[in-house]
């Protein structure tokens, strides 16, 4: 009797649990802000010492095979993206980027990364990817912001957050036809770790607890939330998102090494971007032999995508000057800072080891950035990946660019 007892309460206690986990879908967290954690990389895959009887499928395993077929991606110019994903749009993800939330998750398959700031002078990354069920395991997913909702719906792709600025975000989408996913609405509150197979019910993302208390990862649950493609395409769904829709060509692409760079450009080998004294050593450097320029920041630390270790790195590096000031009457603790994409700006596209003064626009949150040389013509993008710095242009005089 007492070893009846025993089993009976043993499944009590795992029937408790589950309903507790399953309780945390669609429970709303209020946003929280902390800058001091850290967490190093590791495998994307399940523990191996997980028992065989009772273990789930990992990320390796349920890994999407090569498409057989490839078609022009629209975010790169190049002929990479699945051809069974012409005619869908990708997705726009906000991802963490604090010094103590680094390195992140599946930045290096992003084909598109802006960055731009928020509180404190802190930046995050609004990562884009043309297909939505190609999006690796990835995080630490983060709130979103007016300025990312604008900067995703230039893209036509789906923009999607962990949290957002509530005072302004919903009211902002819907005024502007933006299709946005809230997915903290819809959080499994994972208690093992990254195995996505016990994600169930209405849940599209997880918090990675093995990550987060990882030796040198200081608590902060704000640090270690993710999700991946298969997910996010049943959010999409979820939520009736219309996925089907041709997204524009990024920015007039030509043949990579082609574009013809303006009789006013430099040579450049490095050059440092100053977003804020929190974040002032944005520091995109030349690979000659690769023709493409890799991103270290935080006192050069190279900026690494801890699934497989790569520094990330591309073909093509905006730098966009507009004004960027706390929003007027805002009495939240956050102080939330307004992007004014619509006023445009001055800047510099970089390629190819050339630095070419720009102007660029962007009059409305749906319409494309559009980059302009000095005589006015619309610049020319050597195909490949672009990473896009939306800069304060109080701090135009910070950016620092190396011959």
């Amino acid at each position: 009797m007492k070893k009846l007892f025993t089993k009976l309460s043993a499944v009590s206690i795992a029937i408790v649990l589950m309903m507790t986990s399953l309780a945390a879908c669609g429970k709303k967290e209020s946003e929280s802000e902390s800058y001091e954690t850290w967490w190093t990389s590791e495998s994307t895959e399940a523990s191996s010492e997980t028992e065989a009887s009772t273990s789930a499928p990992t990320t390796s395993e349920t890994t999407l095979a090569a498409p057989s077929e490839f078609a022009k991606n629209p975010l790169t110019g190049l002929e990479e993206m699945d051809a069974a994903n012409v005619g869908k749009r990708g997705a726009a993800i906000t991802i963490n980027n604090c010094q103590v939330a680094n390195p992140s998750r599946g930045t290096s398959e992003a084909s598109v990364i802006f960055e731009y700031e928020t509180e404190g002078g802190q930046t995050r990354l609004l990562c884009v990817f043309p297909d939505v069920a190609r999006i690796p395991l990835l995080g630490s997913i983060r709130s979103g912001r007016v300025g990312a909702a604008d900067m995703a719906a230039g893209t036509g792709a789906i923009f999607i957050c962990w949290g957002s600025d509530e005072t302004a975000v919903p009211s902002h989408v819907r005024k502007n036809n933006i299709d946005w996913i809230d997915i903290n609405n819809n959080i499994y509150d994972s208690r093992r770790g990254h195995d996505p197979a016990e994600v169930t019910g209405n849940c599209f993302c997880w918090r990675d607890r093995e990550w987060m208390n990882e030796p040198n990862h200081r608590g902060g649950i704000e640090h270690c939330g993710v999700s991946r493609g298969d997910f996010l395409m049943k959010a999409i769904d979820y939520y009736k998102i219309d996925i089907k829709g041709e997204m524009p060509d990024m920015f007039k692409f030509v043949e990579s090494g082609s574009a013809a760079m303006a009789s006013d450009s430099q040579p450049c080998s490095e050059i440092n971007v100053y977003f804020s004294s929190t974040n002032d050593d944005a520091l995109f450097t030349y690979n000659k032999d690769e023709k493409v320029y890799y991103k270290s920041q935080y006192n050069g630390k190279p900026q690494e995508d801890c699934n497989n270790d790569v520094q990330i790195h591309f073909t093509n590096v905006f730098v966009l000057y507009c004004p960027i000031n706390p929003r007027p009457n805002d009495s939240s603790k956050e102080r939330h800072k307004d992007i004014h994409l619509e006023e445009g700006g001055t800047g510099y596209y970089i390629s190819y080891g050339k630095a070419e003064p720009i102007t660029w626009t962007k009059p409305t949150p749906n319409d494309q950035i559009k980059c302009f040389d000095s005589t006015g013509k619309e610049i020319d993008v050597n195909a490949g990946k672009s990473y896009i710095c939306v800069v304060d242009s109080d701090y135009m005089g910070k950016t620092t660019i190396t011959p």
